[in-house]
């Protein structure tokens, strides 16, 4: 009878820490030297840069296939540039939406910074999400050179530097 007890008290706290959701992003960033310029690629769940885009736009905005594409790039691409600000050798550089794609549970965008001679300093602010969702969480891979290095930002913890 315990056994039974504790299943009824144990599996509804098991239940409510899968429905948790995690919140998290994706940015690879490389350096190309022979194209001179960084190259951006970011994955974002659909859902939360749905709910993102109707709270900070237009509450009708879809992301998905279905969506009006010229509308949604417009939004995105305003929303990504206010949200990912990269900082080359202490200059803030505006990158180009390129376009997306759509996988999985995910969007994935493309970036690029065209006119990048060198880096000897490096720096992204990725507040992506984070101001619909304070437990977000965006994982930043970057290849400059040989070097490649990770950062986990988090609210309050935005940003990354690197140093060559």
């Amino acid at each position: 009878m315990k056994k039974v007890l504790l299943l009824f008290i144990i599996a509804p706290l098991l239940m409510a820490a899968s429905l948790h959701k995690y919140y998290l992003s994706v940015t690879d960033l490389a350096y190309d030297q022979d194209e001179k310029s960084v190259q951006m690629i970011t994955r974002l769940f659909y859902d939360d840069l749905e709910a993102v885009l109707q709270e900070r736009y237009d509450e009708t905005i879809l992301v998905d296939a279905t969506a009006d594409q010229e509308k949604l790039d417009v939004y995105l691409n305003k929303y990504l540039q206010k949200k990912l600000v990269i900082t080359i050798n202490g200059e803030e550089r505006k990158f180009q939406f390129l376009g997306k794609e759509y996988e999985d549970d995910y969007v994935v965008c493309y970036m690029e910074i065209t006119d990048v001679e060198s880096v000897d300093a490096f720096l992204i602010d990725n507040q992506l999400l984070m101001d619909l969702f304070p437990d977000q969480k965006n994982m930043v891979h970057t290849t400059i050179g040989n070097n490649k290095k990770s950062f986990l930002l988090t609210m309050g913890n935005a940003k990354g530097l690197l140093k060559f």
